[in-house]
């Protein structure tokens, strides 16, 4: 029974993957041969859309793995709840079919609570994104209410709605309700997985096909206190007299990461490329950059150990780290040894720009 589970799970991976690299590779070879400008950015966009797909899809399959592995980071920290409602809320935006509208309707204020903010940011997109898959017309409201000891989530949508029989196995792995429509059938497979881990329920209320949907998940409350901000303070890096272009040192050892960077940055920065991590401490005594962007993994020296080799003679510079990994336990590795920021790849692009926009113009940085 497993292994016949196992084979049409692969049979649908590998379709599932085949679909959003289809599209890649065939637009981006259209790409290069279309000078319209219009088809451009058409085909930019349906690039865009299908990467987004494939990660998500990468995604997901490893934190299954990692589920059946039961090898899923959970951190709990203190988490502002709004400011995470928030974040969810503009990540999702971009996700919804015209004309819909998508609102966080906060219960309180201020609401701080102990809880793993990655987790809970991941269930909650993951039902923000289906039920924005799923809903052409109308709005989707999302929230949470303190009901004595436990946090309560909805996320309600004025969708298609789901069946009585779909909804019994709507959290089982695989699932699709609607085969016609990208996406894994792990999504909340995952979310249950999550929740329960954390301690909660998960359901789903919807009074049938065409009638919209409620996917709610509770969690223990429990509260804390808001905290003063300690960001670190450093010092704006350039006078806003001076005219030259800050100084970026990029340690990456794989070319074509370097060249996403350097697109990405030579208009506004002078860049100096260090292959390995022996090359970055000597380019940093060389050219004191304002600002380090360090691999990690990276042969001879890696990023740690480059590092700590420049704070001997630098405590100031900040120094972002770059990481293929990107669960909790290397943001506190990372944070611990000596930089003041990381981000994972695949590199969100604006949000490198905002970044180093804010570390050299700005005056603190923190990620």
């Amino acid at each position: 029974h497993s292994d016949r589970l196992k084979s049409a799970f692969l049979a649908n991976m590998s379709h599932e993957i085949r679909t959003p690299l289809n599209a890649i590779v065939g637009f981006s070879s259209l790409l290069t041969a279309t000078e319209n400008e219009t088809e451009r950015k058409e085909f930019i966009s349906i690039i865009e859309t299908n990467n987004q797909l494939l990660l998500q899809l990468v995604s997901d399959i490893l934190d299954l793995s990692k589920i059946e592995a039961n090898t899923l980071e959970f951190n709990y920290q203190n988490v502002d709840l709004n400011q995470l409602a928030k974040d969810v809320e503009n990540t999702v935006r971009g996700r919804l079919q015209t004309g819909v509208a998508l609102q966080f309707v906060p219960e309180v204020p201020v609401c701080y609570v102990q809880t793993e903010h990655n987790r809970l940011s991941q269930v909650l997109i993951n039902l923000l994104v289906n039920a924005a898959k799923f809903t052409e017309k109308g709005e989707i409201m999302f929230g949470y209410k303190i009901r004595g000891e436990e946090l309560y989530f909805y996320v309600k949508d004025t969708g298609i709605g789901i069946s009585l029989e779909n909804q019994k196995k709507i959290f089982e792995r695989f699932t699709k309700v609607n085969t016609f429509i990208q996406g894994t059938g792990l999504g909340l497979s995952i979310c249950k997985n999550i929740v329960t881990k954390m301690k909660g329920r998960i359901g789903v209320e919807s009074e049938g096909e065409g009638k919209g949907s409620t996917f709610w998940f509770t969690i223990p409350y429990k509260p804390k206190e808001a905290q003063k901000e300690n960001n670190l303070t450093l010092m704006p890096l350039l006078n806003e007299r001076s005219k030259e272009k800050p100084i970026i040192l990029i340690a990456e050892d794989n070319e074509s990461n370097y060249m996403l960077f350097k697109s990405i940055l030579q208009k506004d920065y002078e860049l100096v490329h260090a292959w390995d991590g022996e090359e970055a401490v000597e380019l940093h005594q060389k050219f004191h950059p304002h600002v380090v962007i360090m691999d990690i993994n990276m042969p001879k020296m890696d990023g740690y150990e480059a590092t700590r080799e420049i704070r001997k003679v630098s405590k100031t510079v900040p120094i972002i780290a770059v990481t293929a990994y990107s669960f909790a336990s290397d943001k506190e590795k990372i944070m611990q040894n000596g930089f003041n920021g990381y981000m994972s790849k695949p590199v969100d692009i604006q949000r490198l720009k905002e970044k180093l926009d804010y570390t050299i113009h700005g005056n603190f940085m923190m990620m």
